[in-house]
């Protein structure tokens, strides 16, 4: 039910933003830099909604690479959580950065909440050093002012849709 629940989401997400164009900036696949993943200490609290990536396998379309979630960002005493934007995603796989994006986002502030809304919308050329049998990490980059802060998100399971 829950698959059935984030997939409807997921389509909303879609066809809210279908018409819009995204950004990519994604880096080739020679530039990629391996950057060691430890634990680490989050800049951001965020209420994470939903978060999914997955690979587009489907007969007759070439395959994609695909990430969307929604997310409320919590006051925290280090940041305005009012001046604080989703700018960037980096993508993690064994401590090798496979993609840096600049994602679709929909900002939503309701009664001092702030959500964001993201989405890669029409997908990334697959890398070929991903693999969709291991999970993931995701690294969600907000910009305030000229700060950069970070929210990772480890064991991220790539699905295959086909």
């Amino acid at each position: 039910m829950k698959k059935i629940i984030g997939f409807i989401f997921l389509i909303v997400v879609i066809f809210q933003v279908g018409c819009s164009s995204s950004e990519e900036a994604t880096k080739k696949t020679e530039e990629t830099k391996r950057e060691p993943v430890r634990k680490f200490v989050n800049d951001v609290n965020l209420d994470i909604e939903k978060n999914v990536s997955w690979v587009n396998l489907m007969p007759g379309t070439e395959p994609k690479f695909h990430v969307s979630g929604k997310l409320s960002l919590l006051k925290g005493e280090d940041y305005n959580s009012e001046s604080t934007n989703l700018k960037f995603i980096k993508i993690y796989q064994n401590g090798e950065e496979l993609y840096y994006i600049m994602p679709k986002v929909i900002v939503d502030e309701v009664e001092g909440a702030k959500t964001f809304t993201y989405s890669t919308i029409k997908g990334l050329s697959i890398n070929k050093n991903l693999n969709t049998k291991e999970p993931v990490l995701i690294e969600l980059i907000f910009i305030e002012g000229k700060e950069e802060l970070k929210y990772k998100i480890d064991n991220v399971t790539v699905e295959e849709v086909m």
